[in-house]
């Protein structure tokens, strides 16, 4: 029989790292710089983990913008402050999270109002910081002060650049939301020309070479100026709304830029002829990062921003549901490109490859399946349209792209000794969609799309014995049989429905499959759970007693057993035979959202909308242990078949790994009991050989108190006299001259233990005794601590009390005695008299 599982420690967290706005990239490539509201996240781009948190106590982060020369970092606040963090890579090689609250300086922007951008000079002296007060302002960064006050936009500022040599020229060319182009000379603060062509906000702006300016818009047109002249020299439309550009002399030295690199509403990257004003590239459509959602918006943006690092060769695109997207641009498929040449089908496929995807904000995490063999792929399903495959060794993440409304749920089935599994998705566009995963070649197909429900599927289980059928239920109130059948000759697969029923009053929240394929159980808002037949649907029992509606419904993997989880609180466990209730689990004070069986059907593991997970024993029918690490409902619960290894997710966005350490605790523990009786043998030898320094010091160790008393009471009496007075007043002695070995700590512990044994009347004698030697052998400055300088005040506040109360009981005592003495003598009659008689 396995051990019950007790404890769970958390292994690993992904939480949310990035709440929108822009970010930055290091000049080597390595770190990313992420707002997380008030704070800033640098992140190893590597591993995708939290290597350093900037933490400020001040209002939202706006805007972020780090020098070319990585050395100054600059945040600005909607209480508009700006603060400069020059200590951002002051973190040790580990995989600890360090926090810095302290940044380098803050001071005050002149704006009156938010900062939404910010660009630094090449030589890293200059800021440029642009307001929605519709003012640019230029501060010096060394020398700390604010240089310029550029002013006459009409909008909002939206977009900043330096002339790339500003020792040549000082100029400064800023775009707003007025749709026009301001060209500014900082040596008089003056507008030297403002560019008419644009009828939306400027998004971005790019020097070219040559004296030129290229400038995109959400016009869907990109226009080419000359800066000398200020003229409109060329203007390319583009057929889409765009938030970024990278021109080719950012991907490579080039004296003749002749393309341009688009980011915008369409999803995809595009390589445009700057000079015939022509398309040559789009990437692959499957690459896009649009859905085509059911409620189409045209302005809706897809990639909000693209930062190109030259060390890496990689594009890191932000889109507007907080994602980041690393893209490596190959340079020389490009070269051909532009040089006409023909490619090999699959270099089409490398000029954009997308390698890692980080999702900054999880949202609101719906559900949770491992979806591998290995165990290595989790997939999740958000508040968002794409499935989320999750790597959870790196944390890279894949998009599957289907859906056109919010997934809700999701079902695996993984074949045995196979790379291949069946995943299972069912959304609020009221389809199902069956994946096929294989995870030695990483690739992910969409093979099947079912549809049939009227409303939202919030509900899939596999059968378990095969990949035979697939149940759903919906808020439509019924539950489909899917029977899924492959063709021998060209391997494509087919889903019928085998049978619809009306299974509930109201939307039906979990269904699942009994481990022989045989029987089928729902979960439903009306407060039951039904079985069902799997082969003609027919139903076979009804369980009612929850007060409230079911969330969650599972089989026991051995036993002829069902429980069910409620909003009530509760979680019951049922009898197949009958139908009974056989069991009621009470603990959570909030709906407990999922519930499964652990350790052969003898424990169950849940979680609830305060947060909770929780591990029960079955038997005893107790709560085995409580985990608290979620700040909102945990929706999704998963778990490895070993059962090591459990995941969660919920509101709050984090997906935390949980592994099972009741064996490492109790290996622990069997350690802690065999060191402290190791340690109770060597303190009964010390004992034993008289050693009263060692043993005192060991047992104060060990912080036994009664040890300590008990010792201190044999020093006291193991003096060989026989006059009881020099016996004590060797003891006495012999224990002084022990106070007197110990070290400061030690003697502290036995002042505290002193108080303590002062507090009760068949000890205080020692107590007072103990604490007598220490005032009488240790000056007052030693129970002064540094750390603690209430110490030695709340020691004597606690010990007067006490031994006024036991001052007073023994002049009591003394006076009952001499009054006893009285009376015996009064009562004693004189020799002299008993003669007489």
């Amino acid at each position: 029989m396995k051990q019950i599982k007790q404890s769970l420690r958390v292994d690993r967290v992904k939480e949310t790292q990035f709440t929108g706005g822009n970010i930055c990239v290091s000049s080597c490539g390595k770190f990313l710089f992420c707002i997380y509201g008030t704070s800033v996240n640098v992140i190893d781009v590597q591993t995708g983990c939290t290597k350093h948190l900037l933490e400020s106590e001040e209002d939202e982060i706006t805007c972020i913008s780090l020098s070319p020369d990585d050395k100054h970092l600059i945040t600005a606040h909607k209480n508009l402050l700006l603060k400069q963090w020059d200590n951002w890579n002051q973190f040790e090689e580990s995989d600890s999270k360090k926090v810095t609250n302290k940044c380098t300086r803050t001071w005050k922007a002149i704006h009156t109002a938010p900062i939404y951008c910010m660009c630094f000079d090449s030589s890293s002296t200059l800021l440029a910081t642009g307001s929605s007060d519709y003012t640019v302002k230029i501060w010096d960064i060394h020398a700390q002060y604010c240089t310029h006050n550029l002013k006459g936009a009409q909008g909002i500022i939206r977009s900043i650049v330096f002339y790339p040599d500003i020792q040549s020229k000082q100029q400064l060319i800023t775009g707003a939301e007025d749709g026009k182009i301001r060209v500014y000379n900082l040596n008089n603060s003056q507008i030297e020309a403002c560019l008419e062509g644009h009828f939306s906000t400027i998004t971005s702006l790019e020097y070219m070479h040559g004296n030129k300016l290229i400038s995109s818009s959400r016009d869907k047109v990109l226009i080419i100026w000359d800066i000398l002249s200020f003229t409109k020299l060329k203007t390319v439309p583009v057929y889409e709304s765009i938030e970024s550009i990278l021109v080719d002399s950012k991907i490579e030295e080039n004296q003749n830029e002749r393309y341009v690199i688009t980011m915008g509403n369409d999803g995809l990257l595009k390589i445009w002829d700057t000079k015939k004003s022509k398309i040559l590239y789009t990437q692959n459509e499957t690459e896009s990062l649009r859905i085509q959602k059911r409620t189409e918006n045209e302005l809706e943006q897809v990639i909000s921003m693209g930062i190109y690092n030259k060390q890496t060769s990689t594009l890191f695109l932000v889109t507007s549901d907080q994602m980041i997207v690393f893209v490596r641009i190959d340079r020389d498929l490009i070269k051909k490109i532009v040089n006409k040449e023909n490619l090999v089908d699959d270099q089409s496929e490398k000029i954009f490859s997308v390698y890692k995807q980080y999702i900054g904000d999880h949202g609101e995490i719906l559900d949770l399946q491992y979806c591998s063999q290995k165990e290595n792929l989790l997939a999740m399903a958000t508040n968002s349209e794409f499935l989320k495959v999750y790597d959870v060794n790196t944390w890279d993440c894949r998009l599957l792209k289907g859906h056109t409304d919010l997934i809700i749920c999701l079902a695996v089935y993984v074949e045995k000794n196979s790379n291949l599994s069946y995943l299972a998705s069912s959304s609020k566009d009221n389809t199902i969609r069956l994946w096929r995963i294989d995870s030695e070649t990483n690739t992910f197909e969409c093979i099947l799309v079912c549809r049939g429900h009227t409303q939202d599927v919030g509900a899939l289980a596999f059968s378990r014995l095969g990949l035979n059928f697939l149940i759903s239920g919906s808020i439509d109130t019924t539950i489909k049989s899917w029977k899924i059948s492959k063709d021998k000759t060209d391997a494509t697969f087919k889903m019928d429905t085998q049978f619809t029923i009306k299974a509930h009053e109201k939307d039906i929240n979990s269904v699942c499959v009994s481990p022989n394929d045989r029987l089928v159980a729902s979960g439903s808002s009306d407060k039951t759970a039904k079985i069902w037949d799997s082969v003609d649907g027919s139903c076979l029992g009804v369980l009612r007693g929850h007060k409230r509606g079911i969330w969650s419904v599972q089989f026991s993997p051995v036993d002829q057993l069902i429980t069910t989880s409620s909003a009530d609180g509760t979680i019951r466990l049922w009898s197949l035979g009958d139908f009974s209730c056989i069991k009621t689990f009470e603990g959570h004070n909030t709906s407990v959202l999922r519930v499964s069986f652990l350790n052969n059907g003898t424990q169950l593991i849940s979680s609830a909308s305060d947060g909770l997970v929780k591990l029960w024993n079955i038997k005893t029918n107790e709560c085995v242990g409580t985990f608290d690490e979620h700040e909102d409902k945990v929706w999704a619960l998963s778990g490895t078949k070993d059962e090591s290894q459990f995941v969660s997710g919920g509101a709050d966005g984090k997906l935390i790994v949980w592994k099972d350490v009741t064996n490492e605790l109790y290996e622990e523990e069997l350690e802690k009991r065999e060191e402290i009786l190791l340690k109770e043998q060597e303190l009964n030898n010390y004992l034993k050989e008289k050693k009263w320094k060692k043993a005192l010091g060991l047992a104060i160790h060990l912080d036994k108190p009664f040890r300590c008393y008990e010792i201190i009471q044999e020093i006291l009496h193991s003096s060989c006299e026989d006059d009881l007075s020099v016996k004590e007043t060797k003891g006495r002695k012999d224990l002084e001259n022990t106070f007197l070995k110990l070290r400061d700590d030690q003697i502290k512990s036995l002042l505290k233990y002193a108080n303590d044994w002062n507090t009760n009347t068949k000890f205080c004698l020692i107590g007072q005794i103990v604490f007598e030697l220490i005032m009488r052998n240790f000056p007052p400055e030693f129970l002064l601590e540094e750390s603690n300088t209430e110490f030695a005040a709340k020691i004597i506040e606690q010990f007067l009390p006490y031994s006024e109360r036991h001052f007073a009981r023994l002049n009591k005592l003394s006076q009952q005695i001499m009054f006893i003495d009285f009376a015996w003598q009064n009562m004693k009659l004189d020799d002299k008299k008993l003669e007489k008689k």
